[in-house]
């Protein structure tokens, strides 16, 4: 166990100088038997000596304080020598009421004087008593578990001697003149030393130290009070009994006196205290009321930034939410308003080819984009796309592919080497900027003059086809196979694949958001279902057709919005040329 420091250091200098000073005074106590000086052992020659037993005692005990403070680690030497006095101090008690003689003080002094009617050189009861009190509290001490009961064992140990100096004082040591042996002088010192030790080892959080240090307003006044008030009470009968011992003096007289001096005496030292803490209290309330002015301005003051801040973040969100509503702006007129014609410069009805689209952004701008546009004069390209996520991030992406698509126009005839070099750019463009992105893609050329549909797919739901007399729809895939997302793999190449095109032929590109529809039951709208129900309502106009499909799919997901963002693109077969 390491022993716990004290909150105040001085407190090591007090348990330290007062274990040193006990093991003097056993030390001294042994000089003056060796060499025949009692005076060292009993200060006068009218008090008792301390027995050389109770020195060897006062040695160990304060040895083992001292090694405590400054050996911590060693705590079973201090255990040790607490032990050894403590078997003393019992055998002791059995000597005194069993009549057992152990011979512990014939080992020093083997032919005792005589003091009064008790013999010198032996321990007294009290002393034995009190050896038990310092030795348990020596013992706590190096035992975690006890460690704060060895304060009360010191401050037992601390009265007790402090009640047998006062009787020193007075001049009436306690049990003189009878057939006990009393307290000697220099044995009271030493447990006072021993007991102030203890209390000081103990720390000031245990009891009874707690009560009076700290911060606290009853440590305060207890600290004020109690010292003075003894000393005051002690002085106050040392006067007495010096005044009633000289001669012609009138008892009456010498107690009012000592009386009313006493009286005056508590009088003043309770204004001064008073003074002193109702100071303290006066202070404490004014560094309060300080404190509370400054809390009700910091508050004042953090109020005022708060409505500040919020202010500033409205304005931040309401030019966000106008950026947005912008850049959806801008996303939507990005999207074909109107579609080319076969051959160029007809009307709509007169168009081999009719096309229709349907956008639902989920949030203010989206990842998903499509994009209509001639390729040569008897031809047109579909291309519809699916950037991973949702938000700004996924918007710019598709404003990237739109451009990529412009800029690779020149192969836009061949749909798989299209979506190649647009796989190519969009890898180069994700690893510079060190981020992790894809989106798939469907791309078909209708070719009215070679009568074929053209089409390549990178990673995304196949589009559907269906031909009048059929019975349901087909989706257009080659050998069964999607290519991968693009933006992953930058040496993929894509491949084009080819089918015949014939009058009254439907196709419909869509997003993955049409047919991903949570519905009550917590089941998913799949695209097998999509597929059935295209098939179901193909026969129908181009508007209506359009028009049963979302209603089938709000039905099932009984919600009228998506959970995602969906795009879709139709394209009808008119007429071939």
């Amino acid at each position: 166990m390491v022993e716990k420091e004290t909150a105040d250091p001085s407190f090591r200098k007090v348990r330290l100088a007062c274990a040193s000073l006990a093991v003097g005074v056993g030390l001294m106590t042994f000089i003056g038997w060796i060499s025949d000086m009692p005076l060292l052992a009993s200060v006068r020659a009218n008090y008792i000596p301390m027995a050389p037993s109770t020195a060897l005692c006062f040695s160990l005990i304060g040895s083992g304080l001292v090694l405590h403070v400054l050996r911590p680690g060693l705590r079973w030497i201090p255990r040790v020598l607490a032990a050894v006095v403590l078997v003393t101090a019992f055998a002791k008690f059995v000597e005194i009421s069993g009549g057992y003689q152990f011979g512990i003080d014939a080992w020093f002094v083997r032919n005792p004087g005589k003091f009064g009617a008790v013999p010198t050189g032996r321990m007294a009861p009290m002393t034995a008593l009190d050896f038990v009190f310092v030795a348990s509290g020596l013992i706590a001490l190096t035992t975690k578990r006890f460690a704060s009961r060895a304060c009360v064992a010191g401050a037992v140990a601390t009265v007790i001697s402090a009640v047998i100096l006062v009787g020193y004082w007075y001049g009436t040591p306690l049990l003189y003149g009878g057939t006990i042996i009393p307290v000697a002088l220099p044995t009271a010192c030493g447990f006072f030393l021993c007991g102030v030790a203890i209390m000081a080892a103990a720390g000031d959080g245990a009891w009874p130290l707690s009560a009076f240090l700290g911060d606290a307003t009853r440590a305060l006044l207890l600290r004020a009070f109690v010292p003075i008030i003894i000393a005051s009470a002690l002085i106050n009968g040392w006067v007495m009994a010096m005044l009633l011992e000289q001669p012609h003096s009138n008892p009456a007289v010498v107690s009012a006196m000592c009386a009313l001096v006493f009286a005056a005496l508590i009088t003043w030292i309770i204004s001064q205290v008073s003074r002193a803490v109702g100071g303290r209290i006066d202070r404490a309330e004014d560094a309060r009321n300080q404190a509370q002015t400054a809390l009700v301005l910091l508050n004042a003051d953090l109020e005022n930034r708060v409505q500040e801040r919020t202010r500033e973040l409205r304005e931040k969100n309401n030019q966000m939410l106008d950026e947005l509503r912008m850049a959806r702006e801008l996303q939507t007129a990005l999207l074909p308003r109107s579609f080319p014609t076969v051959p160029p410069n007809v009307t709509d009805r007169e168009s081999a080819l009719r096309f229709l689209s349907l956008y639902f952004p989920t949030g203010d701008v989206s990842g998903d984009f499509f994009n209509v546009f001639p390729v040569g004069k008897n031809a047109v390209g579909t291309l519809i796309c699916d950037v991973m996520g949702h938000g700004v991030r996924s918007a710019l992406i598709t404003s990237m592919i739109r451009g990529l698509v412009e800029e690779h126009s020149n192969a836009a005839a061949d749909p798989g080497e299209l979506l190649t070099q647009i796989n190519r750019a969009l890898t180069v463009i994700f690893k510079q900027a060190e981020t992790t992105m894809f989106a798939t893609c469907f791309y078909v050329v209708a070719d009215v003059e070679n009568g074929e549909f053209r089409f390549a797919n990178a990673g995304h739901p196949c589009a559907l086809h269906f031909r009048t007399g059929d019975q349901s729809a087909e989706k257009l895939q080659g050998n069964g196979r999607r290519g991968p997302a693009m933006g992953l793999f930058p040496e993929i190449h894509y491949t084009t694949v080819t089918k015949p095109m014939v009058e009254g032929d439907l196709v419909m590109l869509f997003t993955d958001g049409l047919f991903e529809v949570e519905g009550a039951a917590g089941e998913l709208f799949s695209e097998e279902q999509l597929q059935d129900t295209v098939s179901r309502h193909a026969s129908l106009n181009t508007e209506e057709f359009f028009k049963r499909v979302l209603d089938e799919i709000r039905e099932f997901s009984q919600r009228e919005s998506f959970d995602d963002d969906v795009c879709v693109v139709g394209l009808k077969v008119q007429h071939l040329q």
